[in-house]
């Protein structure tokens, strides 16, 4: 049966829908618009028309990120966030005018920032159009039919684990594990483990397939009984003393609960396959001078070498070592030359944030 909200819960939906438009009136002031739009008009203000199509746009900005279908229609709107959204794109067109009539536009900082405006909308653009005809339903089903074909006669462990920083200390654990009960393991994981995360839940990592783990654990894991504690193994996190818990045949969640991350994946792969197309052939040539960090280290007196900033296996062990045992180990560095073209662009390393070309 469907549930519907109850009033008071709409109406404090609607109370935060009229606090985020108003504030889009003051910070969206800047953003150039066209009043060449067409269709129906839903307003005038000072005798100007207001299209549907404004108001639309101005709602899917405010609700950006959201599902199209959470974003309400106009009709449904009560009249002051309707007014509130008439008023930005009349505060939206008025200055505009009021800039084209300044001298502000033909400033080299203004044309350069519209050039750029243009050429990331014309990528954007060109990147939405190869994922709208590539990545489909049909994509996306194959992509779950395969992966969980890919399932069929494996096994998921349950895995305890305890991360240590020395083999002296993980030793001394496995010591005193062995000469109490294995029920103890939870109490050690949260007094000794530099995994924070896993250690607040006694060292539990859950269930997890054989060829998702770190190598030297999946080595070990699938050697262990249940409740049998391994010897200290040793990651670029650590020293590991592993439990093993339950075993279980590997089963693929439902379609639902999995399409949305696999469009995703689905989605960034093409895009990593497109800058991998166009920078494979490139050469660079660095024509500056480029300083060598460890020479201007050691030049520089005032600042010793071992107070430069390192990442260390202390540093957030548990996002890490989480990371690395839910996702295969030979994706860790995948593509990093496609990666750097991306953070160079952000306009089209996610696809969440496309649709901010349009401004």
């Amino acid at each position: 049966m469907l549930s519907f909200p109850s009033r008071k819960k709409k109406s404090k939906k609607l109370f935060i829908a009229a606090t985020a438009l108003a504030a889009v009136v003051f910070a969206g002031s800047y953003f150039i618009i066209s009043n060449s739009s067409t269709g129906e008009v839903v307003a005038k203000i000072n005798g100007q028309k207001i299209f549907r199509s404004e108001i639309e746009m101005k709602l899917s900005e405010v609700f950006e990120g959201q599902d199209a279908s959470n974003i309400p229609a106009i009709d449904n709107l009560p009249k002051e966030i309707v007014e509130i959204l008439v008023k930005e794109v009349y505060l939206e067109r008025e200055l505009t005018k009021e800039a084209a009539k300044s001298e502000i536009g033909k400033s080299t900082e203004v044309q350069n920032k519209i050039t750029e405006a243009k050429n990331r909308i014309l990528r954007q653009s060109y990147i939405d159009s190869i994922l709208k005809k590539d990545i489909n339903d049909q994509k996306v089903n194959d992509k779950y039919l395969d992966l969980s074909k890919e399932l069929e006669g494996k096994k998921e462990y349950q895995i305890f684990h305890i991360v240590v920083k020395t083999k002296e200390e993980a030793d001394k654990i496995v010591q005193d594990l062995r000469g109490k009960k294995s029920s103890k393991f939870a109490d050690f994981a949260k007094k000794y483990s530099i995994d924070q995360d896993t250690a607040e839940k006694g060292g539990e990592i859950d269930y997890t397939l054989e060829d998702s783990m770190i190598k030297e654990i999946a080595s070990v894991v699938t050697t262990l009984e249940k409740d049998q504690i391994s010897d200290p193994v040793e990651t670029k996190y650590g020293w590991h003393i592993i439990k093993l818990g339950d075993t279980r045949p590997a089963k693929a969640l439902s379609f639902e609960a999995v399409k949305d991350n696999i469009r995703d994946q689905l989605i960034q792969d093409k895009i990593n396959e497109i800058n991998k197309r166009i920078i494979k052939e490139a050469k660079v040539q660095i024509l500056i001078q480029l300083k060598e960090i460890e020479k201007s280290q050691k030049q520089n007196t005032n600042i010793p070498a071992d107070t430069v900033p390192a990442t260390t296996k202390e540093d957030k062990p548990s996002e890490e070592v989480k990371a690395e045992t839910e996702v295969k180990a030979s994706e860790e560095k995948k593509e990093e030359t496609s990666q750097a073209v991306e953070n160079k662009d952000k306009s089209h390393a996610n696809h969440k944030n496309h649709k901010k070309s349009k401004n």
